[in-house]
């Protein structure tokens, strides 16, 4: 009987060795599968026609390694807000937008991580509207494992493979604006005052905190200086907010500035400036915004003036693109007031 029992283990030994073996070998094939499927399904340029969504936060891919200074990062409220060409032009300041709409925390941190594999910025600006973002667990998760696998991400791009699909990546696609996305409709908020006084303290979702922490150990990383930006946002904004995120700064010993408490100094105008009832700038308060927020940093940090030199020559051609598009806005507006 006991010999029978020892015959009967080492069968049942045998048959967890094959089927550990079986598992080991699937999985190995599998994990080589979707290593050659991601080299393959990821787009190898930065253009919406290779399956790059998000084209203008993506075209920091095609600018020139270590030209940019200072990366913005956020939702919606950062790609409409902050200006990379009045930054540059009031003072000179390499700044690349990289904001996008509907954004989450998690997703902020991926597009800095891109950008840094490219650019070594002396500032990263997290507008601040993004880290009150809801932020699922299973969604956090998700985006870590996109990462380590982007054929999950490119999953649907077998339809559209091409020949090019087959070769070395090679980023093309420049955006003269630099991620900032230009809009000139006017629709007046009515707001008489917005940012109440309060005690509240708003608190960030315990999954979000998670990516806050990602992005300030990446900056630090990195060695670029994580400051914390609320650009103006009469919808949006709030005393609860602010006292969130000035508690934030305050834990991670970051540099917090709140435009919504500005008042005057800012003189943003909300039947002007905004393109939607107050909840984002137009270009009319961008210009604004990003002219202070220039001012500002220049008065602040250490950040180099670029303009003259010839590896920036292109900066002052885009320069000129973007001027002629505000021109040509505001000749309009004051045609339209004239009747």
């Amino acid at each position: 009987m006991r010999r029978m029992n020892e015959a009967k283990n080492e069968a049942k030994k045998g048959r967890y060795w094959k089927y550990g073996w079986e598992a080991a070998v699937f999985l190995l094939l599998l994990a080589v599968s979707l290593y050659g499927l991601s080299l393959l399904f990821q787009p190898k340029n930065n253009r919406e026609d290779f399956g790059m969504g998000e084209m203008k936060a993506n075209g920091i891919l095609a600018e020139p390694e270590n030209t940019i200074d200072v990366i913005a990062l956020g939702d919606s409220e950062c790609a409409l807000a902050i200006s990379p060409m009045v930054m540059w032009r009031e003072a000179g300041i390499a700044a690349y937008n990289c904001g996008t709409a509907g954004e989450s925390l998690y997703e902020t941190y991926g597009y800095l991580r891109q950008a840094l594999q490219k650019q070594k910025p002396r500032l990263v600006i997290l507008e601040t509207n993004v880290i009150y973002k809801e932020c699922r667990l299973e969604d956090y998760l998700f985006s870590k494992l996109e990462r380590l696998i982007p054929a999950l991400r490119y999953h649907d791009r077998w339809k559209s493979l091409r020949a090019e699909d087959l070769g070395e990546v090679n980023y093309t696609w420049q955006d003269p604006y630099r991620g900032y996305m230009f809009y000139s409709e006017i629709v007046p908020a009515n707001v008489k005052e917005y940012m109440f006084p309060s005690p509240d303290v708003r608190r960030i979702a315990r999954w979000g905190k998670k990516s806050l922490d990602e992005i300030v150990n990446l900056c630090r990383e990195a060695g670029a200086q994580l400051v914390l930006v609320s650009t103006p946002s009469a919808l949006n904004w709030s005393y609860p907010n602010h006292n969130g995120i000035q508690a934030l700064a305050d834990e991670y010993g970051l540099t917090y500035v709140d435009m919504n408490l500005l008042g005057d100094e800012l003189g943003i105008d909300w039947k002007t400036d905004t393109k939607d009832q107050g909840d984002h700038m137009n270009c009319f308060g961008a210009e604004k915004v990003s002219r202070w927020l220039a001012g500002w940093l220049k008065g602040n940090f250490s950040l180099p003036d670029h303009r003259g030199e010839a590896a920036y020559s292109r900066w002052d051609e885009d320069l000129k693109t973007y001027q002629a598009e505000g021109e040509g806005v505001q000749k309009s507006a004051e045609k339209a007031e004239k009747g």
